[in-house]
């Protein structure tokens, strides 16, 4: 990521990602413990709220922290195992976006 060449700034970004991706886990447990469960009603019912726009900025999150953590990958072991440093980070960065496209459309 060329935008996060401190390492201070990708510890923050990580720690900030992760705090939302708990959030979001202690979301879909209050879905699950209230009410139906995880029946669809209940899952189609949250997604449908305003809540998707969190649940959409979750999804981003991921997708940023997955290539940021194949380019720090890439940065400490592509030499010991003879990979092209930036085929790890492509890679990622493919399948992030291939997430980020279906993840978005289901949720919208």
């Amino acid at each position: 990521m060329v935008i996060m060449t401190s390492g201070v700034k990708q510890w923050v970004f990580q720690r900030v990602a992760n705090a939302v991706f708990v959030s979001f886990g202690a979301c879909l447990l209050y879905v699950f413990l209230s009410g139906d469960g995880l029946s669809y009603g209940s899952l189609k019912a949250t997604f449908d709220s305003a809540w998707k726009w969190y649940f959409a900025t979750v999804l981003v999150l991921a997708c940023l922290n997955s290539v940021l953590a194949a380019w720090q990958i890439d940065g400490d072991y592509a030499k010991k195992f003879g990979i092209a440093a930036w085929l790890i980070t492509v890679t990622a960065l493919v399948v992030s976006l291939i997430y980020l496209f279906f993840g978005l459309g289901l949720i919208f």
